[in-house]
């Protein structure tokens, strides 16, 4: 297979269309029946074709491949500069994508004799998959016929790895792609800050020096020296910061003008357009956390066991809902929200609807709060909401510190329930984790393959959507001045039950004091997430601080318990709030005797918030654990 191309000469290449790969050698090398394939993985990734060479670590059954494919005989011209091999890879988007392969580079087709010899390339993929090119410097091949194959090996249970559009070709000495210009979207006024380009090696040659431009306007012209292979992407920094004085949306434009000294023969894909907007003010970021999930999902405990993590590293940074989907008996299942979400896999995550799908593991969900809560921010968002009954109230209100004429923003409220628990078949947990196969995750690996509906208690879970997924029109005028504070009240009607499954045996009596109200300023440009705020809740009972003045709470500071005495007996409803507003003990509704009642603790030592409740009336004493 020989072509020219404009930017490249191509010696070989392989798509497996029309019949290409079948003669190929495949090797089973675990003989369990399973091996590379051509097969049709476009439901995947639209724009790799109809065919693809592909193996399996997962199907309708975990398994733990090692398939070995050898192509055709391939002759490597000589007399040419470079010779690269390139392929594009990937692995299902988004989770379990995390194959491990290798690729040789062999004068012989022999299974025995391409595992004698060192991988040119060996690789895990990211857990959170995707797709992604590959090139290999094949110069030292020149003059030679030589095999390529690729071995899937080394992993268990992910799903599907993809190879596809080989090529063998020389390229154009000096080509460079600007992937990407990032700058913040929001920057302080009179503030000092870097533009970082994201350059990528098309050529042959590795790039030792690049002159790159910002343009709002006038020209900011900088060369920089790097060392950029054939194929390998870089970041760099552009010299000079990006500042400015007044409170305005402005456009940049970032171009790569020089490769090497030498103008880059395809300057196509060499610039860049964004904007960025000045602030008057930065406000701090709380970075939203949206996890899928579902009580079918047997590998779903890994998600609420990394959203009990991130909620004790970073309370404050922070807001995590849990949205069940992904079957339509899930019984905490809100259509509207798990359609807008839109998980292709579970457990999922998407952080600020910025970040799609990406992995929710224990031990790498924090750094997606560490990366984000310092995201300039030009929005305040406060607010304050009641329950009466089955009425909530959220009165919420966004200060601006940009000016925009054209702004395009909308304001929404999610409900969120804590401690749910059901006693229908639907709330018992599937649980991969049982008996530790599968290592340990925070306790699950102890409890059963189905965990009990009465031995969970489901956090975060995501109620229902004020203003719909995207934002409530209108919220938000589409002029935008300095200081400018923006008012809009959200109502929601409390259901006696929620019943989201045709099985009455799933439906639940919602705890309105385990509830509380997310407030979200969305760009309806991109749909992402700008700030969050968790809503403060107000008692209705302000003239029934009397009552609460004839409660007491004693010992205090306590350690393994305390009492309360009560203005009189009854049935009340206690919850234990930390100082961030999160639940940490909630004790349901206890029943007094002699008008005290004593409580158990287990809390950490510090300071927290009892709320009590009766019939609407709701106050708070605060309790010193040492």
């Amino acid at each position: 297979m020989f072509a020219a191309g404009i930017n490249a000469q191509v010696h070989y290449s392989q798509n497996f269309e029309s019949g290409g790969g079948t003669d190929w050698k495949y090797t089973d090398l675990d003989n369990d029946g399973k091996n590379f394939q051509i097969s049709n993985a476009s439901s995947l990734y639209s724009g790799i074709g109809t065919k693809s060479l592909v193996s399996y670590s997962w199907y309708n059954t975990v398994l733990t491949p090692d398939n070995l494919v050898s192509s055709t005989p391939i002759t490597i011209p000589s007399g040419y500069d470079n010779m690269l091999l390139n392929y594009t890879v990937a692995s299902q988007p988004n989770s379990y994508g995390a194959e491990h392969y290798a690729v040789y580079i062999t004068t012989s087709d022999d299974p025995e004799a391409v595992l004698a010899t060192t991988p040119v390339l060996e690789e895990t993929l990211p857990f959170s998959g995707g797709i992604s090119d590959r090139t290999i410097d094949l110069s030292a091949y020149a003059g030679q016929t030589v095999y390529l194959s690729f071995r899937h090996f080394d992993c268990v249970d992910q799903y599907i790895l993809i190879f596809d559009n080989l090529s063998i070709e020389t390229r154009i000495n000096n080509d460079a792609k600007l992937v990407s210009a990032n700058l913040d979207k929001y920057i302080l006024l009179n503030s000092q800050n870097d533009l970082v380009y994201k350059v990528k090696n098309l050529g042959g040659n590795t790039i030792t020096s690049l002159e790159l431009n910002w343009n709002d306007g006038t020209d900011h012209k900088s060369t920089v020296s790097t060392n950029i292979a054939p194929g390998q992407t870089v970041d760099i920094t552009h010299p000079v910061k990006i500042a400015y004085s007044d409170l305005s949306t402005k456009n940049i434009t970032a171009t790569v003008t020089l490769v090497n000294s030498a103008a880059d023969s395809k300057p196509e894909d060499n610039a860049v357009s964004f904007s960025t907007t000045v602030a008057s003010q930065i406000v701090n970021k709380k970075v939203v956390i949206e996890e899928g999930t579902g009580t079918w999902c047997g590998w779903c405990p890994r998600g609420m066991v990394a959203l009990e993590k991130v909620n004790q590293d970073y309370p404050d940074d922070q807001v995590s809902i849990a949205v069940h989907g992904g079957s339509n008996s899930e019984p905490m299942r809100d259509a509207a929200y798990s359609a807008g979400a839109g998980f292709s896999g579970f457990p999922g995550m998407n952080v600020d609807r910025e970040l799609k799908g990406v992995d929710i593991g224990p031990s790498d969900i924090g750094n997606y709060v560490e990366t984000r809560r310092t995201l300039p921010t030009p929005v305040l968002l406060e607010g304050t909401y009641t329950i009466d009954g089955s009425s909530l109230a959220a009165n919420v209100s966004a200060k601006f510190f940009i000016n925009q004429s054209n702004a395009n923003y909308r304001l929404a409220a999610i409900v969120v329930e804590d401690g749910v628990q059901g006693t229908g078949p639907g709330y018992r947990q599937t649980n991969y984790y049982a008996g530790g196969g599968n290592g340990e995750m925070g306790g699950f690996e102890k409890l059963p393959s189905t965990v009990p509906a009465d031995q969970m208690v489901y956090d975060h879970v995501g109620r229902a959507l004020l203003g719909g997924y995207n934002g409530q029109e209108n919220s938000v005028p589409g002029s935008i001045t300095d200081q400018q504070t923006v008012n809009y009240t959200f109502t929601y009607t409390i259901p006696e039950k929620y019943n989201y499954t045709s099985n009455p045996a799933n439906d639940v009596v919602p705890n309105t004091d385990n509830m509380h109200v997310v407030l979200l300023l969305i760009d309806q440009s991109n749909k992402t997430i700008v700030n969050a705020a968790k809503l403060t809740r107000q008692s209705l009972a302000v003239n029934d601080a009397p009552l609460a003045k004839t409660t007491v709470i004693y010992p205090n500071p306590a350690t393994t318990d305390f009492n309360i005495k009560f203005a009189k007996d009854g049935k009340y409803n206690v919850v234990i709030y930390d100082m961030s507003g999160k639940i940490v003990t909630n004790y349901g509704n206890i029943s007094t005797s002699g008008k005290i009642a004593n409580l158990p603790i287990r809390l950490l030592p510090g300071k927290y918030i009892v709320n009590i409740s009766q019939n609407g009336v709701s106050y708070s004493k605060e309790l010193l654990v040492k």
